[in-house]
């Protein structure tokens, strides 16, 4: 596994991200057709918050994967009223699939919106989101948290992203640079609103969310992905739904730029990484 070398400082947290060889003008990505083989990404929808939104993806018919700092407000850090929270799968043109409101949420226990290292803040960037009804496998199927991605692999990413609102975008032609097991860095293209958007991998023939994306960044004077690995599966936040009924979740509904302090290592060899303001 390549260490991570260098992070460097965003030009503007706004600014459109593309691939190392390919200019953000013209992003690698398309419009979700919704039909066809391509019905399977129905069960990523864009994940309203109130003041903005992020993207999620149905790992079950009532639970919703995304990131965890979608969840808080960007500019208090508090956490956002639920009784804002909606999600709508597989919306393309105004017009979902399914919409349904969220009954409440929970995020990943070591995930902390003060989280003073931002590496580890990538990594537990998650959160579920339980809705108000089940959404019937007859009319979306959900894709579930299974699989691994390593470096090289190939990956799928679905989201909804700043002008592409109103529709899902596909790009198939993105790798996993490196990663550590909890986070993986990519080469993808990503936009405000793509947090919490699912990384696909397929084995066998079946589709699984790999990580979650959680911050764009620049390494290597490349723009890239970070995305909180799922290998260590989503035990933690299933269990706190099985054990209480309160209102877990908190961040911003906008993607976080980070960038490559001068000093400190973490076991990656990346050095700290702080928040742009």
């Amino acid at each position: 596994m390549r260490a991570l070398l260098a992070f460097l400082l965003m030009t503007c947290a706004a600014t459109a991200q593309g691939l190392p060889t390919i200019a953000p003008e013209a992003p690698p990505i398309r419009a979700v057709t919704g039909q066809g083989w391509e019905r399977q990404w129905q069960a990523v929808g864009r994940f309203d918050t109130g003041p903005g939104f992020c993207t999620g993806t149905l790992i079950a018919a009532d639970l919703v994967l995304t990131a965890a700092h979608c969840l808080f407000d960007p500019t208090t850090g508090q956490p956002l009223p639920e009784t804002g929270f909606s999600f709508s799968a597989g919306l393309r043109d105004g017009r979902p699939v399914a919409f349904r409101t969220v009954r409440r949420s929970v995020i990943h226990p070591a995930y902390a919106f003060d989280l003073s290292d931002e590496l580890d803040r990538v990594r537990s960037d998650v959160a579920l989101l339980e809705l108000d009804r089940p959404i019937p496998s007859g009319q979306v199927q959900p894709i579930p948290a299974r699989g691994e991605a390593g470096e090289g692999d190939r990956v799928q990413i679905v989201s909804y992203g700043r002008d592409r609102e109103d529709h899902a975008s596909l790009e198939e032609g993105c790798a996993v640079e490196s990663g550590d097991g909890r986070m993986h860095v990519l080469s993808c293209h990503i936009d405000p609103g793509s947090s919490g958007s699912p990384v696909f991998v397929s084995s066998g023939g079946q589709v699984g969310v790999v990580s979650v994306i959680s911050a764009m960044a620049h390494w290597r004077n490349d723009p890239v992905a970070l995305a909180a690995d799922l290998r260590g599966g989503l035990a933690p936040l299933l269990d706190l739904l099985e054990r209480t009924d309160d209102v877990f979740s908190r961040e911003a509904p906008r993607l976080r730029t980070l960038t490559m302090g001068n000093d400190g290592r973490d076991e990656l060899g990346a050095r700290f990484i702080t928040v742009t303001p």
